[in-house]
């Protein structure tokens, strides 16, 4: 009996020592438990890039991108600053908060108000006006959740977003920009006068909230473009539609560079005029974060292909948000996964995904 009870403490302690570690570090348990550790993109970048002339939109950026960087003291600019072929930092976001999945650039928590601004002008330039408020409203949910560190781990609130750069900003070199941390990540590679968003990361939590003194539902616009459309179609249409009856989650979020999904769903040859319409309107809900220079630019290529572009719906109707949709054409993937399963719509991931151009591939890969 001794001889047990000596076992049973050692196996006790054991755990005990496990458990302390895992707490100690959430990023190795977040990796274990969920799979949270994003890898790292695999992809050859070209030794050398003929690099577009710059058009005024992207040296707007670039100006902007240097302000900010300027404005940032010698030890935050080397946080911030990684080199062009740095594949782990190029992949390095997620929708874990920090703690879970560490991020890499300079925290926001740490900038002074005129470095704030700088940065703030610098996603002005990259995103529209909804793009930014996007943003606005999503650190104001986050700050709703625990604020600091829980446990002395979890790292909730908006100073736990960080911003980095992958090369320095120029008119005439790829660079990226990099904004984010938990439900929000911002990857832009910006080549010449061309810029891609992808993959980029919305949703959120919670989505309702109380701000500056309105009711805010942050993926309202996105959610009701989704019904609106399902609304439209007919019987014998919605069940092509709806794939099954409960949400399913993300498919191409984090660390699923080079993933494909096949397109599944009802077809846009056969919708009518006015559902075709509609089913645009779901796609400019999410790529109206963009600015107007580079959405108009992928639209041209949306509506293009709106024939061979899918959509499917998993989970209930007529309740907005409480649901997982997808939008699947020959360039880009929509997701829309809701994350809780007690009946609530208040939390959500949101992807988009440029299949032939992932954080610039089509311009700055070599394969």
């Amino acid at each position: 009996m001794k001889r047990v009870l000596i076992y049973l403490l050692g196996a006790a302690v054991v755990v005990a020592a496990a458990f302390l570690g895992l707490l100690l570090h959430p990023d190795i348990a977040a990796q274990i438990f969920f799979g949270a550790a994003p890898a790292p993109v695999e992809m050859n970048l070209r030794p050398a890039h003929n690099v577009p002339a710059a058009d005024e939109k992207s040296a707007a950026i670039v100006a902007a991108a240097k302000v900010f960087l300027d404005s940032l003291d010698a030890d935050q600019r080397h946080a911030a600053t990684y080199r062009f072929t740095d594949n782990a930092q190029r992949s390095n976001w997620s929708n874990f908060p920090e703690g879970m999945v560490p991020r890499g650039g300079v925290k926001l928590g740490a900038l002074s108000a005129s470095q704030r601004e700088n940065l703030d002008g610098l996603l002005g330039e990259l995103l529209s006006e909804d793009g930014v408020r996007n943003i606005t409203w999503q650190l104001a949910a986050e700050d709703l959740l625990v604020s600091g560190n829980v446990f002395g781990v979890m790292k909730y609130g908006s100073e736990h977003y960080y911003a980095a750069f992958l090369g320095e900003p120029s008119a005439t070199a790829p660079w990226m920009f990099q904004f984010g941390g938990h439900h929000l990540a911002i990857n832009a590679t910006v080549f010449g006068p061309n810029v891609s968003l992808s993959p980029m990361l919305t949703g959120g939590q919670p989505l309702h909230l109380r701000h500056d003194g309105d009711d805010i539902f942050i993926t309202q616009r996105e959610t009701a473009a989704a019904q609106a459309f399902m609304d439209s179609l007919t019987d014998e249409q919605r069940g092509q539609a709806v794939r099954a009856e409960k949400p399913i989650d993300l498919l191409l979020g984090p660390g699923k560079y080079g993933a494909t999904v096949a397109p599944e769903g009802i077809r846009g040859s056969g919708l009518t005029a006015v559902q075709r319409t509609l089913l645009l309107e779901v796609i400019e809900a999410r790529l109206g974060f963009m600015n107007d220079d580079d959405y108009a630019d992928k639209m041209k290529t949306v509506v293009a292909e709106i024939d061979d572009t899918y959509f499917g719906w998993w989970g209930q109707q007529g309740v907005l948000g409480a649901v997982y949709f997808r939008v699947t054409s020959p360039s880009l993937v929509l997701e829309y996964a809701l994350q809780d399963d007690d009946g609530t719509v208040d939390h959500a991931h949101s992807m988009y995904r440029e299949l032939d151009n992932d954080y610039g591939a089509a311009w700055i890969s070599a394969e």
